[in-house]
């Protein structure tokens, strides 16, 4: 029987990908102009569909794992299965899946997790009827410290229905499977073992924000980086990118700004697939989130250099960074400090923290 139905994280994280990949399909057809609304910028775009999976992800989440805590993207309010008119159609499923299993269900986990959830990573893409867009979930131990980003992270999945593909990681190993490994336990995994894909290119992917000053510096960045790799992806999904950096489609993905739903999912399948990582050390939500993981600018050192500063004056981190997870965080100045950063090699991983 696969780990996503034996794992206790990892099945709460199976079912919410059940629950959000059955409505982004309906939700597909019934987007229109009045279900679409943007954020902080013409193309910073969300759906009443990322509220509304969200907000059953969140109830549904609660209902199985009651003394974790939830964080989503939206911030959306919990919305019970059984108060959805598709309820009873999802619920079926999942009840489906477990009997296909023929198990009961896994045995409480004897930690208590943060679960950082992104109901739909590539909003826009999923506006267009682009494929690359995804659920993403990450679980971090709620006794981790709010200061240090890459420590305390547990478990990942990050689903992409229309991809036909589920990455997911735990306990220092991950996986890739098709999309029916959500609900077929019997459907093969294939471990994710650090290999790159077989060719001298070096192609690196990396996302844009919304914002011009933001975008300025990123625009200045990507010629700095481009010096060192032969190409580019960008695929509009951060949790997507992170998860091709950990097949080894690409050989490094790298981006500003962040949120820490935007890498929670996928910044752990890169490291427990052997990555290089180092997820953006000023990460913070919103402060009524109560997310464990935010950390005030201020509280980071050079966290609050002017815009557009060199990379050059960013410093390293205080020790060597090992695969699967980078210490010293706190210690990032400049640009650095607002930059998750995946590699297969060393030599790439400091490059683009130095220069991305």
């Amino acid at each position: 029987m696969s780990i996503l139905f034996r794992d206790p994280l990892l099945d709460s994280a199976r079912e919410a990908a059940v629950i959000a990949t059955h409505r982004m399909a309906a939700w597909a057809d019934e987007l229109s102009p009045i279900s679409v609304s943007s954020k902080d910028g013409k193309n910073d775009l969300v759906t009443e569909a990322d509220a509304e999976i969200e907000a059953l992800v969140r109830h549904h989440l609660r209902l199985l794992r009651p003394e974790d805590a939830v964080v989503g993207e939206e911030g959306s309010e919990a919305l019970s299965l059984a108060d959805h008119p598709a309820g009873d159609e999802i619920q079926s499923i999942l009840t489906h899946a477990a009997r296909t299993a023929q198990s009961a269900a896994p045995d409480g986990d004897p930690d208590t997790v943060e679960w950082h959830i992104d109901p739909i990573d590539g909003t826009v893409n999923f506006v267009r009827g682009i494929e690359h867009y995804c659920f993403s979930a990450g679980a971090r131990l709620q006794s981790a410290g709010p200061g240090s980003p890459d420590v305390g992270w547990v478990a990942g999945l990050v689903a992409a229905p229309l991809l036909d593909r589920v990455w997911f990681a735990r306990a220092g190993a991950a996986w890739v499977a098709p999309l029916s490994a959500l609900t077929d336990p019997s459907t093969p995994v294939r471990p994710l073992t650090g290999s790159s894909a077989p060719t001298t290119g070096r192609v690196v992917a990396t996302g844009f924000g919304y914002a011009a000053d933001r975008r300025a510096q990123q625009h200045a960045a990507l010629g700095r980086v481009m010096t060192r790799f032969d190409d580019i992806r960008r695929c509009g999904s951060a949790a997507i990118d992170l998860c091709m950096a950990a097949e080894g489609r690409v050989n490094a993905y790298y981006e500003r700004g962040l949120g820490v739903y935007d890498f929670a999912g996928g910044a752990y399948i890169a490291e427990c697939a052997g990555r290089f990582v180092h997820r953006r050390a000023d990460a913070f939500l919103r402060e009524d989130t109560g997310a464990s993981i935010a950390v005030p600018a201020a509280a980071v050192p050079g966290a609050a250099a002017a815009p557009g500063a060199e990379p050059d004056d960013a410093e390293a981190p205080a020790g060597p960074p090992s695969a699967g997870g980078s210490g010293g965080d706190e210690h990032m100045r400049g640009p650095a400090a607002e930059l998750t950063v995946v590699a297969d090699t060393r030599e790439r991983f400091e490059f683009l923290l130095a220069h991305g």
